[in-house]
């Protein structure tokens, strides 16, 4: 199964504007260099009071469709 692991940090604020809707797509440069545009929704679960912070893996179908993103 196709994936990418990317790291991801945002701030309080930069999570902020996803949630007034100002962005809905965010993009990320996986650690081989691929930069990838992801839905906002994929990573709601995994706000917290300080953000976002962590390392990633997301899993593609093989038509290339997102199938699930997990916290590493």
């Amino acid at each position: 199964m196709p994936q990418a692991t990317f790291d991801m940090a945002l701030s309080t604020d930069k999570v902020l504007l996803f949630y007034k809707a100002k962005k809905n797509r965010v993009q990320v440069t996986a650690r081989d260099g691929r930069t990838l545009n992801l839905p906002w929704e994929l990573f709601k679960p995994y706000v917290t009071p300080q953000g976002i912070h962590g390392t990633f893996t997301i899993f593609f179908e093989p038509g290339g469709k997102y199938e699930r993103l997990v916290a590493v």
